[in-house]
């Protein structure tokens, strides 16, 4: 009965702050670390240690370093490891992304294609085929996956860069188009075309979250550019926020196995979504505080404000009570941080 008191009343408290946060503009944040959990597994450099959470704020992360995913309980009391290196059901080549959705963990790795999917106890269900490794994908229903991804892809005029739709079976999504006057609808991929270039390169990778049901936020890794697309993958807006600057890059000759041109710094690292729709942007190499400034964007595009981590971050979470997690660069220790919102 006391537990259930308890929900009710932290239930009504943040129903009264979405509606307070709704009611007035947002002019500061400010943020305090409520839990830390240290002696987390090495993460490999360049590659994104991930962390998520369910609905009743365990988190799960993965580890690079002993090839396994983690849940701690929301006080960060270990609960359940799986996982191990291998090619069987439930072990990884690197376990890399990690997403909840309704009971479900999915785990993509670094160096295996495809999606494993586990239940909430972390035991093994199945394995979705995607046949590529993914830079960033986003749960949308059971039976729909967006991902994105560096695949040789053409158009008439070079490469295209896309976000791409797939079924829980590993099945490319299709979309109907309008033929001529008289002619049948034809089939094609379903996709969010963000980018196009005549060369392929890694300057197209993107880290991307899904607003709404209605709209993609995406921000470049290596491009100072942040967009926002609907659904049917038209752009409604774009910007900057370090003055257009790109990363430094290093070249090296082009082959069937080398892009040619590489990145050596990160412009943006990660992005998430408060439960009001501000979008949350943990900058990188080129921000003031490198790997600690967050750019906090309004869903009307306004720059809201800029916080400062107390530590440099890899990549950030916020959970469905806005609570904001980071995870340190070497992926040893994550951080769990409650944000007060500063009101006009």
């Amino acid at each position: 009965m006391k537990s259930m008191k308890f929900i009710l009343i932290a239930t009504l408290v943040f129903s009264i702050s979405a509606i307070l946060i709704a009611q007035n503009q947002i002019i500061g944040i400010d943020i305090e670390e409520v839990l830390t959990i240290e002696g987390l597994g090495e993460s490999l450099i360049y590659q994104r240690c991930s962390v998520t959470t369910d609905y009743e704020g365990n988190i799960y992360i993965t580890d690079l370093e002993d090839y396994s995913v983690k849940k701690f309980s929301n006080t960060g009391e270990l609960i359940a490891v799986t996982g191990k290196r291998g090619d069987e059901p439930g072990e990884f080549q690197g376990p890399n992304i990690i997403r909840y959705y309704r009971g479900k963990i999915y785990v993509s790795e670094v160096y295996s294609p495809g999606i494993q999917v586990f239940d909430d106890d972390l035991n093994f269900k199945f394995k979705i085929p995607i046949p590529f490794t993914m830079i960033d994908f986003n749960v949308l229903y059971e039976d729909r996956i967006a991902i994105s991804t560096l695949i040789k892809d053409r158009s008439e005029t070079g490469f295209i860069f896309c976000i791409y739709f797939y079924d829980s079976k590993g099945n490319r999504e299709k979309k109907e188009e309008e033929g001529e006057e008289g002619e049948e609808k034809k089939e094609e991929d379903d996709k969010i075309i963000y980018s196009t270039d005549k060369d392929f390169t890694m300057m197209n990778t993107v880290s991307f979250q899904e607003y709404r049901k209605n709209y993609f936020m995406i921000t470049y890794d290596w491009k100072d550019k942040i967009d926002r697309y609907y659904k049917s993958g038209r752009l409604v807006w774009t910007r900057s926020l370090l003055d257009k600057k790109d990363a430094q890059t290093r070249k090296e000759g082009y082959s069937e196995r080398s892009f040619g041109v590489y990145p050596v710094e990160a412009v943006y690292k990660a992005i998430a979504l408060d439960k009001q729709g501000n979008l949350f942007i943990l900058g990188g190499d080129l921000s003031e505080n490198v790997s600690r400034d967050v750019y906090v964007l309004s869903k009307d595009n306004e720059l809201i404000t800029t916080f400062t981590l107390s530590e440099a971050s890899r990549t950030i979470h916020i959970d469905r009570n806005n609570f904001l997690y980071s995870r340190s660069e070497d992926g040893k220790k994550l951080i769990k941080y409650a944000i007060e919102y500063i009101f006009e």
